[in-house]
């Protein structure tokens, strides 16, 4: 019988525990969906093995946009979601970059997603500042192509096709050009 009961309340204690540790991850994970995804130096999915995904796409102002538009030329493509406030906060680095590259004979592409994009605040933002601004629904099919989980994400792609470099978060954007 006390072998039953001590059983018993080994198996309640480990319960309380796993709860409390359940309830301490949700509040973190509460935590950092307040303040837009992960954490600046969460890994992305972009790797440095993976070439421009092939797509076809309408830009904000109505021109036709695939791969083939981004070859040639160093690239910096950012990914954006309307439910990430450090978004909003990445748009004048990404910005800054983007007029660099610009000057260097570059491209810059901004991924915008979340329904009613093309609408949105964050696209207009971009696309006073963007070479080529694309708005996707909910469903995030071109971020997908691309890798992209988290927001902000940014890939640089080399005139070959290839990323040069990857990350999540403004601290991952890098700070010097790759010379076209």
């Amino acid at each position: 019988m006390i072998f039953a009961v001590v059983g018993l309340v080994l198996v309640g204690v480990v319960g309380v525990l796993n709860l409390a540790i359940l309830l301490v991850m949700l509040r973190r994970w509460r935590e950092l969906d307040a303040m837009g995804g992960l954490p600046t130096g969460a890994v992305s999915n972009v790797r440095m093995i993976d070439r421009i995904p092939s797509f076809s796409a309408r830009a904000l102002d109505g021109t036709a946009v695939t791969e083939r538009t981004l070859l040639g030329k160093e690239t910096l493509v950012g990914f954006f979601s309307l439910t990430c406030k450090a978004c909003v906060e990445a748009v004048p680095v990404f910005a800054g970059h983007a007029e660099r590259l610009r000057a260097a004979g570059g491209t810059s592409l901004a991924i915008v997603h979340g329904d009613d994009s093309a609408d949105s605040e964050l696209a207009a933002m971009l696309s006073d500042v963007m070479d080529i601004v694309i708005a996707e629904d909910s469903k995030a099919e071109l971020s997908q192509r691309y890798g992209a989980k988290h927001y902000p994400t940014y890939a640089w792609y080399g005139p070959n096709g290839m990323v040069t470099s990857a990350g999540v978060g403004v601290a991952a954007l890098r700070t010097e050009l790759v010379a076209p």
